[in-house]
Formats: C-alpha cells, sequence, structure tokens
C-alpha cells in the first residue's frame, strides 16, 4: 500500500502544471490623514485631497486598500477594502470631504484603528500604511499624557506592527511636526520617511510611496516619449503641471490629439490640481508622445502579462553596504529564459541621487544617470548563468542622501522598467561636545533610533593614553561622558556598537578633536575620511551579513552561517526515506512480489518519470529562486 500511495502521489507530481507556484503577494495599502486645525496653515489650499485623488486613480485593482482621517477621533473616510471600480468612485467622492477641523493630534489611536486585522504576519500580503501628520502626539491638554501615548506607540505599536510585516511610510508636513518619531516609524518597519515643506510636494510624495507599495509596471519614458506593445492590456499616464503649463496633451501612433476636453469616450482623463490621470483600455501598440513639460516624476504605468519582476528594495540603508539586485522577465507567471529572446533584451540600472535630479540634466531635460549593465553570466553578484535571472552589486559607498535606482529591461519589441529610491544614511549618531564651566568636557552622542536599536547601543571614548571610558545613557535616548579640560585639542576616538532595526550587527570608530562644539550637533559621518579605517570595514561585513533580497511573490530560502540550506536538507531526508523504503521494498518484494508486478506495475513506470521531471523542475525554480534572493 505504502509503495502503491507514492506512485499515485508521483502520478500526481507528473501532471500537474504548477505544483510549486508560488502567487504573488497581493498590496494592503492603508491612508491615515491629519485632519486636525493646524492644517489649515501648513495646507491652506486643502492638497491633501487631490494627493490622495492620485493614489486612488493609481491604485491597482485586486489590491485592498482604506482610508483614515484623525484628529481627536479617528475615522474610516473610505472602507477597506478591495480595490474595485466602485471603490475607486467611492474614494473619489470622499476626499472632498477632508477638512482641518481636528482638534487635537491623536496619532497613536490612528494607527491602533487604521491596522485592525494586522496582528500576525501574511506572506499572501505586502503591507503599508501611509500616515500624514503636520503634528506632534497630541491627546489633550496634559503634556504627561501625550508623552505616555507617544512612548506606547514606539514601546507597543510599531514593534508589533514590524512583527506583521508592516513598512510604515511617514509624510511630516510641518516644522512644528514630530520629525524625529515619524523618522523613527519608517526607519524601525523600513518604511519611506519624507519630511515636506510646501502641501505642493504631496503629490510626488504620494507618487514615490505608491511605487514602493505597489508592484506596477512601468515603461520608460525618454523626452516624453513612450513604447506601447501588444502584450499591454491597460496603461496609466500620469503628467504633472506647473502653474502656468500648457494644457496637457497626447499624440497617439496614428497621430490623433487627445486632450482633457476631447478623447475618446472610453479614456478616462481625471484633470486635477497639478497634474492629469489618463487611463485606457487596449492601448494602440507603437510610440506616443506627451505634449506636456518634460518631468522625472512623469509616469506611464501599464497592465502587461509581461513583467519585469526585481527582487524587493530596502528603504533604508547605511552608508558601506553592498546590494544584490536582481531582475527577471516573467510571462503569463513563468520566467522567461528562452536564449534567442533574452539575446535581444538589455538590462539595465540606472542611478542618480535625487538632489541631482533638478541640477544635472542634458539637452532633453532627461536626468543624467550612471549606467550598469546586468548580468546572467553565473559570475560574480550572479549565481547561476542563463536562467532568466540577471544581477549586479550597488555598493552605497559611493554616495549618500536619496538615491534613485531604475531597472529597465529595454529590445526592438518591448521595454519595461521599476523605479525605487533609497535612503542611504550615512550618519548612524549625532555628537555634541560642550565645555563646562569648570573647564571639563561634556562629550554627548544621540544615536539615530531610526537606524539602531537602544537598549542594544553601547558607546564608549577612547583617550589618547590607551585609556577608555563608557558612555552612560540619560534619559533623552542620549549618552554622555565628562572629559578632563587637560584634553582640550587632543584627539578622542568614539566607538559606537549596537544592532541596527535590520537586527544585524553594527561597529564603526570615530575620531574626533576635543574642542567645544561650533554647531549645536555634529554628524558622526560614515563617509569621512576620519570613519573610513573602521567603520567602512565593518559595515561592508554587516553588509556581507544582510539577508537576502527576495523578490515579491517568492519566499527567501535562508543561508545561515553553520546552517545547511532548506533544499539540501530536505534532499538528504529524501534520500534518508528512499533508503529506508528501498530496504522495506526489498523485504516486500520477497513476499509480495507477484502482487506488486502485476498491480502497480503501470504505476511504477509513470511514478518513476513523475518523480524524475519533480525532482528536476524543482530544482530548476529552488536554484532561480535562490539567486533572486540574493
Amino acid at each position: 500500500m505504502r509503495c502503491f500511495s507514492r506512485s499515485l502521489f508521483l502520478v500526481f507530481a507528473l501532471t500537474a502544471n504548477s505544483v510549486f507556484a508560488l502567487s504573488e503577494p497581493l498590496s494592503d495599502v492603508r491612508v491615515v490623514i491629519d485632519v486636525s486645525g493646524s492644517m489649515k496653515n501648513n495646507d491652506p489650499k486643502n492638497l491633501r485631497a487631490p494627493a490622495l485623488r492620485m493614489l486612488v486613480g493609481l491604485m491597482p485593482e485586486k489590491a485592498k486598500s482604506g482610508v483614515w482621517t484623525f484628529g481627536k477621533y479617528v475615522n474610516m473616510q473610505v472602507k477597506h477594502g478591495k480595490v474595485t471600480a466602485a471603490w475607486k468612485k467611492l474614494a473619489m467622492l470622499e476626499s472632498k470631504k477632508i477638512h482641518s477641523r481636528g482638534l487635537y493630534t491623536n496619532i497613536e489611536e490612528a494607527l491602533k484603528r487604521s491596522s485592525q486585522g494586522w496582528e500576525k504576519p501574511n506572506r499572501k500580503e505586502r503591507r503599508h500604511l501611509i500616515l500624514l501628520t503636520d503634528g506632534m502626539v497630541d491627546v489633550s491638554n496634559n503634556a504627561q499624557q501625550n508623552e505616555a501615548s507617544r512612548k506606547r506607540i514606539l514601546n507597543n505599536i510599531v514593534p508589533q506592527l514590524k512583527k506583521a510585516g508592516v513598512s510604515i511610510h511617514t509624510i511630516a508636513l510641518s516644522e512644528n511636526a514630530d520629525k524625529k518619531l515619524m523618522a523613527v516609524l519608517a526607519g524601525i518597519t523600513d518604511g519611506w520617511y519624507e519630511a515636506v515643506d510646501n502641501a505642493e510636494d504631496l503629490q510626488r510624495v504620494f507618487l514615490h510611496i505608491f511605487e514602493k507599495s505597489t508592484n506596477v509596471d512601468s515603461v520608460p519614458l525618454e523626452d516624453n516619449r513612450f513604447s506601447i506593445d501588444k502584450s499591454i492590456k491597460d496603461m496609466t499616464v500620469l503628467v504633472f503641471r506647473k502653474p502656468g503649463d500648457s494644457e496637457t496633451k497626447l499624440i497617439t501612433p496614428d497621430k490623433k490629439i487627445w486632450s482633457y476636453k476631447k478623447h475618446p469616450s472610453a479614456v478616462k482623463w481625471h484633470h486635477d490640481t497639478g497634474y492629469d490621470l489618463i487611463s485606457s483600455k487596449d492601448p494602440q501598440a507603437g510610440q506616443w508622445l506627451i505634449k506636456a513639460a518634460i518631468d522625472p516624476d512623469n509616469r506611464v504605468m501599464v497592465v502587461t502579462n509581461l513583467k519585469l519582476v526585481t527582487g524587493d528594495f530596502p528603504n533604508n540603508v547605511m552608508y558601506g553596504d553592498s546590494l544584490t539586485l536582481t531582475a527577471k522577465l516573467m510571462q503569463e507567471g513563468k520566467t522567461v529564459t528562452e536564449e534567442k529572446l533574452l539575446k535581444l533584451v538589455n538590462f539595465n540600472v540606472y542611478k542618480h541621487t535625487v538632489a541631482e535630479q533638478a541640477s544635472v540634466q542634458d539637452t532633453t531635460g532627461n536626468t543624467i544617470q550612471d549606467e550598469t549593465a546586468m548580468v546572467d553570466d553565473g559570475n560574480g553578484a550572479d549565481r547561476l548563468a542563463k536562467d532568466g535571472v540577471y544581477s549586479m552589486v550597488f555598493n552605497t559607498n559611493q554616495t549618500s542622501g536619496d538615491v534613485s535606482l531604475t531597472i529597465q529591461a529595454k529590445s526592438p519589441a518591448f521595454e519595461r522598467e521599476v523605479r525605487h529610491i533609497i535612503k542611504v544614511h550615512a550618519t548612524p549618531a549625532d555628537l555634541d561636545i560642550v565645555q563646562q564651566a569648570d573647564g571639563q568636557f561634556k562629550l554627548e552622542v544621540t544615536p539615530r533610533m531610526e537606524l539602531l536599536v537602544p537598549h542594544t547601543i553601547s558607546i564608549q571614548v577612547t583617550l589618547p593614553d590607551g585609556s577608555k571610558k563608557i558612555l552612560q545613557q540619560n534619559n533623552d535616548d542620549q549618552w554622555q561622558v565628562l572629559l578632563a579640560k587637560e584634553l582640550s585639542g587632543q584627539r578622542v576616538t568614539v566607538t559606537l556598537v549596537g544592532t541596527r532595526v535590520n537586527d544585524k550587527p553594527f561597529h564603526a570608530d570615530f575620531d574626533k578633536i576635543l574642542e567645544a562644539s561650533t554647531e549645536v550637533k555634529q554628524s558622526l559621518s560614515l563617509d569621512t575620511p576620519a570613519a573610513d579605517s573602521v567603520a567602512k570595514t565593518d559595515l561592508q561585513a554587516t553588509a556581507d551579513m544582510l539577508p537576502p533580497i527576495p523578490v515579491a511573490g517568492e519566499t527567501a530560502i535562508p543561508t545561515e552561517p553553520g546552517k545547511e540550506k532548506a533544499e539540501d536538507v530536505a534532499a538528504k531526508q529524501t534520500e534518508s526515506e528512499t533508503d529506508a523504503d528501498k530496504q522495506e521494498q526489498g523485504f516486500n518484494w520477497l513476499s509480495t512480489m507477484m502482487i506488486i508486478i502485476y498491480a502497480n506495475i503501470v504505476f511504477l513506470i509513470l511514478g518513476g518519470i513523475g518523480y524524475v521531471v519533480w525532482r528536476k523542475r524543482k530544482a530548476k525554480l529552488v536554484a532561480e529562486q535562490e539567486e533572486m534572493d540574493l
């Protein structure tokens, strides 16, 4: 019976089409918007509303979403659920109800209400929470109650959301916002933090966070031209406008001109403050042209069965980290590996800092970017040759700040791209040196809580004679020590050790001259020569320990030092079971030879074939997944 059951299993494995296929996780994007009274000053034109409408218009169907507003109380403005045409219509209407009449800023309750149902992790979902506020935690007129609420957010709510796999993206819309809290919320959960001085920037910030929150295919825009191929079933064009810009127009491949006032009835054209959003099903294949000012944030997003799939990008990395970027084409859910096709496709990564975007442009107005080819040759970062997975290494020791990465796959027949912005942190802590009235120096270090876990931090200073002093933590997340006035003008070394919010170790040394600070805070920077000798080496070692970057919809295979890979263990277990089965079968063969020959010979033959095919297919999937997980 055991042999018979196994034969049936192997026959099933032979005939099944996608036994091991893993479905792509769906995005669940929840938007939480501050409607407190201070927004009258910080968002006088109520630009939160058109920014929300843009986000709603871009949201792909099948995703899940919901919108909450909060002041003293929290209101579910748009019911959380599956994104459909009806959901979008309701969200567009509800966006008009965003106001600035709230009495308080109850961030704690807003996070609680909007995250209901996220108590446990779920690999079938990509969970993102977008929090927009212009204030501090403000639940009452009692300062102690406000501080208690803030601590509950940091100590209870955020750890739970991180455990549940939620990325919190925060937008601070004023100088009065609790920027430190917003940075910590995003840093701990590997979300995105943005401080916005002008509400007119909200739409672009929402766009960048949207691209982090959903898996949407795009096609490249060059000089406002883009190419649509026959595999594209739907396209959405986002065009930003500045005051005084002329009317946006679209020129089709057959030279027809579309505008907001004149376009086919099947085309949806949303004209709003600062942007146009145009959607068209079954768009005509060929070259299209946008007649509008060139803008680096213009986008053409498409629905297609030929997708460019990349490994998941982290939002926050430390200066000196090394990341392996991977990409592959997928058609109808399967990786494209046909050599004849891939020879015609160029995979490239384009990099530039966001600060360069406005200042370094070519004659067409497009941003000049560094270009690096991705390869599938089995060398260096690429683990397996000719498996359809292309790779490259991105070293963060070349730049810091916000870095834009664009991965493109181009061929004569089609074009695809994926965009992502990464924040490269070069400053893990701030330093303040104050000379006391008695001449002693108070050395104070403030680690960045969005990068380092507070209770793991240890800081010491090495004096010129080699002796060491340990800094003590006070109640304000600061570490302090007093040093003798005789050390004035001498060099000391500050050593910072701890655990990063991604659970990886951190260790860096910083040399400083002991003299009173001329500014309130100095940065302990990893990208300065003083920190090069130790900090970079240790960070590189830390980077080597970073977890693989998994592809959306696939599961990372752990490769911890000293532990065997999951597939190796499984293979050994299978071999052990097979050996045991052989012994058992040997015994059964002696006693039931005639029964097996006449009753199960067909199943054994089919089962054997199925087993071989299954093992080969599984090995191929695992090998491909391993490379994408780098």
